[in-house]
């Protein structure tokens, strides 16, 4: 359950930020796309909506887009995605809501799901399907026509709320509900609760060891994609193979700076109209990084033991599966997994800001020539 919440949740910052690139530069926006504050009035098209208060009062043919401090989901729109410190939806909604914030509440109605994480949420609406809540307190007064999937450390259901399905709820969750909705509902197991079934065990060992060797398999095919599209790893290779540690060290503490200044840097630029498309694109930009940086600890790993442990000429083919798949077994060891994380993450945004920037400097006290280009049979 939390990974369709997390999965949903996530279409969220992608879409917005789809469409924060495809609006038109001009600050008059005709076809009313980008809208300061609160959008009211008929509008065709999606609209998106920034600002310390932003939301829709209108009736919007398309997806409603908003984000700020508080946001107030009014009016009429096909779809709603929302995000901010405090998020009310108190309009209709013909298709999916998708909520993210500190305080959710949703007093309108939803034709389908409505997605919703943060600190409390409240559901006094109506959810013409299903709803799905991952919150630390969550109250549902409303009316759910199908079933409800929460995650949270408290949970109300009152007297008052109809739910047409079940309630899935975490074992460990401190729950108040009428006896009807409690005989009905459905628990989930809390982690590390032991089980009778060994089988079970083996069978959540095994969807670990499937996960990750999807994740694997789509690390490599990434990377073999940038290394057939362009010339990353040559570049990359000339950089940084057989260069002195501070360089590593360089890039890793950039890659720490970004880490920690580019979430606070695009906060702000949502607070004016002109930066807020910007914060967005930098967001999905470090999203994307974070997610690929493990290859660039990968492609060191692999190219030092291809070409020092096996005495190999350079082949990028060959190096970036042997170190990517040293890094995802190193994920599945509790103690290697966090610092494989917490080594990966920052050094390889380093890399990749550093690749982005002049790349004026080149490391000193590398002697070796240039790699021979992937491939290759000797050096």
């Amino acid at each position: 359950m939390k990974k369709r919440i997390a999965f949903a949740l996530s279409l969220i910052l992608v879409f917005v930020s789809v469409t924060a690139i495809s609006i038109p530069a001009s600050a008059d926006n005709a076809d009313g796309l980008f809208v300061e504050g609160t959008a009211t009035g008929r509008l065709d098209g999606s609209v998106f909506s920034a600002g310390e208060t932003a939301g829709s009062d209108a009736e919007i043919c398309g997806i409603l887009f908003a984000a700020g401090r508080d946001v107030n989901a009014g009016g009429r729109s096909e779809y709603a995605m929302a995000a901010g410190y405090g998020v009310r939806l108190s309009g209709s909604v013909e298709n999916d809501a998708f909520l993210a914030g500190n305080t959710l509440i949703a007093t309108g109605s939803i034709d389908r799901d409505l997605f919703a994480a943060g600190n409390n949420v409240s559901v006094t609406g109506t959810v013409g399907r299903s709803l799905y809540v991952y919150a630390q307190n969550a109250t549902i007064t409303g009316n759910i026509g199908g079933d409800v999937y929460i995650s949270a450390e408290n949970i109300t259901v009152s007297d008052g709320a109809e739910i047409g399905g079940k309630l899935h709820y975490n074992e460990d969750a401190s729950v108040s509900a009428p006896k009807s909705v409690i005989s009905n509902a459905q628990v989930y197991m809390a982690p590390g609760v032991s089980v009778d079934s060994g089988a079970a065990a083996a069978g959540n060992y095994g969807t670990k060891i499937t996960g990750k060797l999807i994740s694997y398999i789509g690390l490599v095919a990434l990377a073999f994609v940038l290394l057939w599209l362009t010339p990353l790893w040559e570049t990359v290779d000339k950089k940084y193979y057989a260069a002195p540690f501070g360089v590593y060290a360089r890039a890793f503490g950039t890659g720490f700076a970004v880490l920690a200044a580019l979430p606070v840097a695009a906060i702000f630029l949502m607070l004016t109209r002109i930066g807020v498309r910007l914060a967005f694109v930098l967001l999905l930009v470090y999203a994307a990084a974070i997610t690929a940086s493990l290859i660039f600890l990968g492609f060191f790993l692999g190219a030092l033991l291809w070409r020092r442990a096996f005495g190999k000429a350079p082949c990028y083919w060959a190096e970036l599966p042997i170190g990517l798949l040293l890094c995802c077994a190193a994920k599945l060891v509790p103690g290697l997994s966090f610092a494989t994380g917490f080594v990966s993450v920052p050094l390889g945004l380093g890399v990749i800001t550093l690749l982005l920037g002049k790349g004026k400097s080149s490391p000193s006290g590398s002697t070796d020539a240039a790699p021979a280009l992937p491939g290759s049979a000797a050096e």
